[in-house]
């Protein structure tokens, strides 16, 4: 899963005869740790994930390698993290599951000694998944100054919270096998997951605690490529902490804000990570606590038309055109597997 924070500031000037250039000093130019970080209740792997923060003129934010990650719980025992890949560090499920109740923090010692440590988080109790449906729906777009009607399937669920106060959020991820271009002569088919990334859904039970929350919804899907054939749709409740709940809010905010002159300015978003050996260091990102309720449901092929993009686009290209990548291999398009996954 990938966090990535877009704060901009654009400065538009209207003169009558001519534009000046504007000069802008940034005097903060340091690079600062971003850190997605998250445990759950869940026996599976956990992933933190380091980079830094990057001038304007680069397209990527550079990842920290060589740091030494680790989770200690509230008795004491320290949990080693591994890096994976360059930036990605990741737990042992067999060694490692967060327990509901107990409280853990995390530490990290980047390459050049640098301590970072967060606040210690407890995993609060989990709220229940009872119910997984979709509608058909219909959605208004204006596209180049005209109308447009977009079709596709709307998901909804009931879950129910726990009789503490309770703030949740509500990720979902999606799998779809659709069939190869004719091109591609060693697959018949293959598998993309989608994920919720920044279709961020919060709920808070200030209103409704301990009891059953009606008709949530949780995303639109487009109808296309994902609807030729089924779709795996799983949905995750998870419990989080007060200050998760603020920091996604924040985030929500910010993501969200269409730019314009009357939008909100972006504001600071609290980290519960600080560097233990520069008081004055800000670090960016958050480590998570939750605990998981999911449920899955199939949504068939038949509930809406769907269109194969990726077998159109190869089959109209002329014999003259060179072929994309995906037209033989239908794992290079958007990074679907050829391998039919477990709960297909």
């Amino acid at each position: 899963m990938k966090t990535i924070f877009f704060i901009q500031l654009v400065f538009v000037i209207f003169l009558s005869a001519c534009i000046d250039p504007l000069e802008v000093e940034v005097k903060d130019t340091a690079a600062k740790l971003v850190v997605f970080a998250e445990i759950t209740d869940q026996a599976e792997p956990y992933f933190v994930e380091l980079s830094r923060t990057a001038d304007y003129k680069a397209y990527v934010n550079p990842k920290e390698e060589g740091a030494d990650v680790s989770v200690f719980d509230s008795d004491g025992y320290e949990y080693k993290f591994n890096e994976t890949k360059p930036g990605l560090y990741e737990s042992c499920p067999t060694e490692f599951v967060a327990e509901v109740g107990k409280k853990y923090s995390l530490k990290i010692i980047t390459s050049d000694g640098t301590v970072y440590q967060s606040d210690e988080e407890q995993i609060p109790a989990s709220g229940i998944v009872d119910s997984v449906y979709y509608k058909t729906d219909e959605v208004e777009v204006k596209k180049n100054g005209i109308d447009n009607t977009i079709k596709g399937v709307r998901l909804y669920c009931q879950f129910y919270d726990s009789p503490s106060k309770d703030y949740f959020r509500i990720d979902w991820e999606g799998t779809y096998q659709y069939q190869a271009p004719s091109s591609d002569i060693n697959n018949s088919y293959c598998w993309n997951t989608e994920y919720s990334k920044f279709d961020i859904k919060i709920f808070d039970d200030q209103f409704t605690n301990n009891s059953l929350i009606n008709d949530f919804e949780i995303t639109f899907l487009e109808d296309g490529l994902r609807f030729t054939e089924s779709y795996s749709f799983k949905v995750k409740l998870k419990s989080i902490n007060r200050g998760a709940y603020e920091f996604w809010s924040l985030v929500k905010q910010q993501y969200q804000n269409d730019g314009s002159i009357f939008a909100s300015l972006p504001s600071r978003i609290a980290s519960n990570i600080k560097c233990s050996s520069i008081d004055s260091e800000q670090v960016l990102g958050y480590f998570f606590t939750s605990s998981v309720s999911s449920m899955r449901i199939k949504i068939p092929g038949s509930a809406i038309s769907g269109i194969n993009e990726a077998k159109l686009r190869c089959d109209r290209f002329s014999p003259n055109d060179p072929l994309p990548d995906y037209c033989f291999d239908c794992t290079k398009y958007q990074n679907s597997v050829n391998k039919r996954p477990d709960f297909w």
